[in-house]
């Protein structure tokens, strides 16, 4: 399977950093991402569409960014989620790791970091 047969959904309430994060998919190949601007928005969109990866940022209005975390790992626990967030805080890391976040970037993250995180969480190489 190639890049472009992937479901990516990039969740984030920043919409220049969501169209950003959108154009560097495309650019490498995931031409079929979507974006959800809340938390709310992203689980209705994960049970239609059910999505390969998921790119969750913390702070969104609504459900927070754990909210969603926790939704969708009692639902949809095989999905790789990939935490976006500018908060690297130690404590953060700690309840990612006992959610099994698939990994955390941190704002700002190169296209090159945000590409192979992607393509590592869904057995690319």
């Amino acid at each position: 399977m190639s890049r472009s047969d992937y479901d990516i959904l990039v969740v984030e309430d920043t919409l220049e950093f969501a169209k950003l994060t959108l154009l560097t998919l495309e650019r490498y190949g995931y031409d079929n991402a979507h974006h959800a601007e809340n938390g709310e928005e992203a689980l209705r969109y994960i049970e239609e569409k059910r999505p390969a990866c998921v790119l969750l940022d913390l702070n969104l209005p609504g459900k927070s960014g754990w909210q969603v975390l926790d939704e969708l790992k009692a639902k949809h626990g095989e999905l790789p989620v990939i935490v976006t967030t500018a908060q690297s805080d130690h404590a953060n890391r700690v309840v990612g790791k006992l959610q099994e976040v698939y990994k955390y970037l941190v704002k700002p993250f190169s296209p090159q970091d945000l590409v192979k995180t992607i393509d590592d969480a869904l057995g690319l190489d």
